[in-house]
């Protein structure tokens, strides 16, 4: 009689008729935890590789694609002509470039929107400022995703002093198998290529050449 008074009890409390079960239950595991903790999981994995995996060696020259053969070390370098470039602009004034000049030519081909350019600038700017009286120094400019104007505000921003040339369509990068900027070539007063650099360059190697070069 007692359990059926407490049964009659509950009932009035729950009319449903349902008697609960009152022992605790395992908690379930909802998808959103699941969904929840995979980001988490990614960045982890995501910062492992970043520490595991070595830095790309070559990260100091941007890619251009010329598609022109190839000019290495102990190759003749070309003859070609552009049009002269400064600080002001496009200038209707030719340039004959003549490999076998007599004097040894430092030659650099660059881009005004090349990060690694930039970087190169005042190390060039020093040697020329060493190098200018013995040396000939050529900048050449090309003109893939720029135009004169932005060329010209590089030269007046970086100072460059020396003759630099403007290569709209590639050509003369093209002819010198230049893949990336910068790009520098020790031409011998013969003509002939004695050494080829690509990327950024710490002065004292490109002096160093350049010593050698004048022996």
């Amino acid at each position: 009689m007692r359990f059926e008074a407490l049964q009659d009890f509950w009932i009035s409390f729950n009319p449903s008729g349902y008697i609960h079960d009152t022992m605790p239950k395992k908690k379930k595991t909802s998808y959103g935890t699941y969904l929840a903790i995979i980001p988490a999981a990614l960045l982890v994995a995501f910062i492992i590789y970043l520490v595991v995996t070595p830095p790309s060696p070559n990260l100091t020259t941007i890619t251009t694609n010329t598609g022109g053969q190839t000019l290495s070390q102990g190759g003749t370098a070309p003859p070609f002509t552009l049009n002269k470039i400064d600080g002001n602009g496009l200038k209707n004034e030719k340039y004959e470039f003549n490999p076998v000049s007599g004097r040894v030519v430092f030659m650099d081909f660059i881009h005004e929107w090349c990060v690694h350019c930039r970087n190169m600038a005042p190390v060039i700017e020093n040697l020329h400022r060493n190098y200018g009286e013995k040396v000939t120094f050529i900048t050449v400019a090309g003109g893939y995703n720029t135009d004169p104007q932005k060329t010209a505000q590089f030269i007046s921003r970086y100072g460059l002093s020396w003759t630099t040339l403007y290569d709209p369509q590639l050509e003369v990068f093209n002819k010198y198998g230049v893949r990336g900027t910068p790009t520098y070539f020790i031409i011998g007063p013969n003509g002939q290529v004695l050494a080829k650099f690509e990327g950024e360059q710490p002065y004292e190697r490109l002096a160093q050449q350049l010593d050698q070069a004048l022996k």
